[in-house]
């Protein structure tokens, strides 16, 4: 995959922008993303299994160092499109930067909640534990989060909010920065849980450091049944001038979904190897079968995973404002 450093990424917005004229067959393409995590299984899966090429594409995938670059170099130009969030696209919008989705990739949080074991073990949580009462479990803990504002963070706030705490007074979240932080700070008992996407979570639980507090993307939270987690994003005039790009490109991602969806945990780890080659093959196949249960089947945007995602934000102070699904999705990529 190629890796690209924010300053490599902030560098790119420098230089003119994408010309307004269809694509030839064949074109390259980059497809930003934030992080090489799970949560972009679909671009993986398309590239290790040649959908890509299947629809005459060459795809580059660009891993920006975090979120916000990932954004901005689809803004600029520099980039055909992001693979993100709705919690990072819509402050965007907001600010009257525009992007528009053609296809939700997963449909449900992935940002679950691991807690330290020996916290568990105090505290009597377990499997059979009511969602809800695990969340109120967070009350008086250290959790942490990769940084303020990110998805960790609002996630945390929110999960307090919903079950009645006040996330400045009922806890303590801190920001550790990378997930390596936060995933060591947990082993080392200096927090009591963390807010992370998946696989970071569940290596610790395969070592016996931890268990599994939430899991957003089983639907856990039943405030949260469905989310606006991942999309394929472009801007409006870029869609506009190169239709046939952007359909063949929802044509590549839409097999990888359809393989992900029809296919066993197992066989689809055994596609991502290469791409993971640092995770144990049983924390690979683990992730998968939780990221899994996230993927969108139908690829379309429906108000109840918008509605969920603004209702995050909302309760964070972020988004001031309310979207409606016709504001930026555009559905007739999957009727073409």
């Amino acid at each position: 995959m190629i890796s690209l450093s924010r300053r490599g990424a902030l560098g790119l917005l420098g230089a003119a922008a994408w010309p307004a004229v269809p694509w030839a067959q064949g074109t390259s393409i980059k497809v930003t993303q934030a992080v090489s995590s799970l949560a972009y299984i679909q671009s993986f899966v398309a590239r290790e299994q040649g959908h890509f090429q299947q629809q005459g594409l060459a795809a580059e995938l660009v891993n920006t160092g975090g979120g916000g670059p990932d954004v901005q170099i689809v803004l600029a130009g520099r980039a055909e499109f992001t693979v993100n969030d709705g919690a990072q696209v819509l402050p965007a919008l907001q600010q009257g930067q525009k992007l528009t989705c053609v296809l939700a990739l997963l449909n449900r949080s992935i940002i679950n909640v691991t807690m330290r074991k020996e916290t568990a073990d105090k505290l009597g949580i377990t499997a059979a534990t009511p969602g809800a009462e695990r969340i109120k479990a967070l009350k008086g803990l250290k959790i942490g989060v990769t940084r303020p504002g990110a998805l960790t963070w609002q996630m945390a706030r929110y999960n307090a909010v919903s079950a009645g705490l006040d996330p400045d007074a009922d806890m303590r979240i801190v920001a550790l920065g990378d997930a390596p932080s936060l995933a060591a700070a947990l082993r080392q008992g200096n927090l009591d849980a963390i807010y992370i996407s998946v696989p970071i979570g569940e290596a610790l639980v395969a070592q016996g450091a931890a268990v599994t507090l939430l899991d957003n993307s089983r639907g856990d939270d039943p405030t949260l049944p469905s989310f606006l987690m991942e999309g394929l994003w472009a801007t409006p005039e870029f869609i506009k001038a190169n239709r046939p790009l952007v359909a063949k490109t929802v044509a590549a991602y839409r097999q990888a979904s359809a393989f992900i969806v029809r296919s066993e945990p197992e066989a689809i780890a055994k596609v991502l190897k290469p791409v993971f080659s640092g995770l144990a093959d049983d924390v690979l196949v683990e992730g998968v079968r939780r990221v899994k249960q996230a993927v969108s089947a139908g690829g379309a945007v429906d108000a109840a995973m918008l509605e969920n995602t603004q209702k995050v934000l909302s309760v964070n102070g972020v988004l001031k404002r309310r979207f409606a699904v016709a504001d930026l999705y555009d559905a007739s990529f999957l009727t073409a």
